[in-house]
């Protein structure tokens, strides 16, 4: 096939349809489509903006002509082609998101300038604002138009291609292993909810919610630190906060302002009701968690025995982030090396709740690190009441896959990328035979540099440029990997 005649061609259908595909990219993200799971609704296992959302993706795909499925409504696929057997090629694309206040706390960047959930493009045309924009849904879309360009072009591909619209990536992946029991795997999926050319590992990660035992007698009656999109029984996205503080009772204001002038980025403020707060700022070292846990068990100003066993031991666990002291640090590659997270906690029901994760290189021995990490549990005065974990992903950089997908990238975008690793993880971590691929172009503009526009973050946007191009990159890959799963 004529490869520079058919991106040629993509290019020029893709720029036709421009300004339809940024209205079906506006439409989806106009749903509010933030993750929660409730799996015992069998209607809405998501919640029921999951299930709007469900509802649109499977309603345009279906208006474009192409057949639908429903998992259950844990998920659901559109599917062009006629394979009598149901071999496909596979897509996988996320349509939950993160909530708009995620990262508003985490930076000095601020908040959204405008409604997140209402699009708006920008006077060049360039750049689509909105929650999900970047992360995912613009992915999805760009992929249903992928396959428009297939069906329009009477394409006919020996495999089916068959797009899965996931709701539930941002917290948990809970909807990939109910859509694996409820249909036929595919040969081979991309996930585009990466970066081009490749990646080729991703970190594993297990994820813990512990809880002491109620501190009815301490005269702690907060503590504050991180942001969650849920209560903390699902507490699986969260970033740090730039700020984190405790409220104290029964201590002399005077006390408290010598007992702390010593921590640096500590400051004490006097409420109305006569408590403490004692407030805390992150530096490049030092995350607030950490320097929360350590100001609080040693400064003196909690009397309560059972409240200062656990204060101790949080200021030894989150004094170290490379898990050294756990007997679980480790740099067997390909990863960055083994890295420990403790961006959530807060005081619920006179307990006080940590969030935590540990991510580790993809190669190391997981089960060895889980097992220590067991140890330092069961050695603490919290208790697990929350486990999660992602095993990681890794694929030879000489896979003929990757190095295929890494052809076309380079020949489309005419750029010389290496496939590359990341702490991130995506469905190609529950997925058989998955590859992240695309859809971000390396080195795509920053307009407001890295604290703001990108996924997670305040103002996010997508590229229509470069989503346009992203199609030619698809419809040749699906042509290519069906030829190489056809022999």
């Amino acid at each position: 096939m004529d490869w520079k005649k058919l991106c040629a061609d993509v290019a020029e259908w893709a720029e036709a349809h421009r300004d339809e595909f940024i209205k079906d990219v506006s439409d989806v993200c106009r749903i509010r489509s933030i993750s929660h799971n409730q799996l015992d609704c069998t209607n809405a296992p998501f919640g029921q903006a999951c299930r709007d959302m469900l509802d649109k993706a499977l309603e345009m795909s279906s208006a474009y002509g192409f057949e639908t499925r429903n998992y259950d409504n844990f998920c659901g696929s559109a599917v062009y082609g006629d394979n009598p057997d149901n071999d496909s090629i596979g897509i996988v694309a996320h349509m939950d998101i993160v909530p708009e206040n995620m990262c508003n706390l985490a930076n000095d960047a601020g908040g959204w300038t405008h409604d997140p959930f209402d699009p708006i493009l920008s006077e060049d045309g360039k750049y689509l604002f909105a929650r999900g924009t970047c992360d995912n849904k613009s992915c999805g879309i760009m992929a249903l138009y992928a396959m428009r360009y297939l069906k329009e072009h009477n394409i006919k591909l020996k495999n089916n291609v068959m797009l899965v619209y996931g709701l539930n990536e941002e917290i948990g992946m809970r909807d990939m292993p109910e859509f694996l029991k409820r249909e036929k795997h595919s040969k081979i999926y991309l996930v585009p909810d990466a970066k081009y050319p490749v990646c080729i590992s991703e970190s594993g990660n297990s994820r813990y919610g512990l809880e002491s035992a109620k501190l009815e007698d301490s005269n702690l009656k907060d503590i504050w630190s991180g942001v969650s999109n849920d209560d903390w029984c699902d507490a699986t996205v969260s970033v740090p906060s730039k700020e984190a503080y405790a409220v104290l009772s029964g201590v002399d204001p005077v006390v408290a302002q010598w007992a702390t002038k010593f921590y640096d980025h500590t400051k004490v403020e006097t409420l109305e009701n006569g408590d403490v707060k004692i407030i805390v700022e992150k530096d490049e070292k030092i995350t607030a968690s950490a320097r929360l846990c350590h100001v609080l068990a040693k400064c003196g100003l909690i009397k309560d025995p059972k409240t200062m066993e656990v204060l101790n031991w949080l200021d030894w666990y989150t004094s170290d982030t490379t898990g050294a002291h756990m007997g679980i640090a480790c740099d067997d590659g390909p990863n960055a090396p083994l890295s420990i997270r403790f961006n959530y906690i807060r005081l619920i029901d006179k307990k006080i709740v940590l969030y935590t994760s540990i991510l580790w290189p993809s190669l190391a021995d997981k089960e060895k690190i889980l097992a220590k990490a067991e140890e330092t549990w069961a050695a603490s005065p919290m208790e697990v009441r929350q486990r999660r974990r992602l095993d990681g992903y890794y694929i030879d950089p000489k896979d003929p896959r990757v190095e295929k997908l890494a052809r076309i990238a380079k020949d489309v975008l005419g750029r010389e990328d290496i496939p590359y690793l990341t702490e991130g993880g995506t469905y190609a971590q529950i997925l058989p035979n998955a590859i992240p691929y695309g859809a971000t172009v390396p080195d795509r503009v920053r307009l407001f540099g890295m604290v703001k526009g990108g996924a997670h973050q305040a103002d996010e946007y997508c590229d229509i440029p470069n989503l346009l191009i992203n199609m030619q990159i698809y419809v040749r890959a699906l042509i290519e990997l069906d030829e190489m799963y056809s022999k």
